[in-house]
């Protein structure tokens, strides 16, 4: 039973990160109510990456697939 727990919890992990449309709509959303302006945003290996302009300096945010910020860097 285990076993099919498991695996069953992996399956959903990975059908959820295989359609980013609708999360990477809900990133950008994200980010502008905090005041960037979103310029791309990719997703790979269930991160995404974001290059975005705020106070016409860019940046790039790293998010996890739940939209928490992990990481911001500004591109010089």
């Amino acid at each position: 039973g285990t076993v099919v727990i498991i695996g069953l919890g992996w399956w959903f992990l990975g059908s959820s990160t295989t359609n980013t449309n609708k999360n990477k709509e809900d990133i950008i959303k994200l980010l502008e109510q905090q005041g960037y302006k979103v310029k791309e945003v990719d997703f790979d290996d269930g991160i995404y990456e974001v290059e975005a302009y705020q106070h016409g300096k860019e940046f790039e945010i790293k998010l996890d697939i739940t939209g928490k910020i992990i990481n911001i860097k500004e591109d010089d």
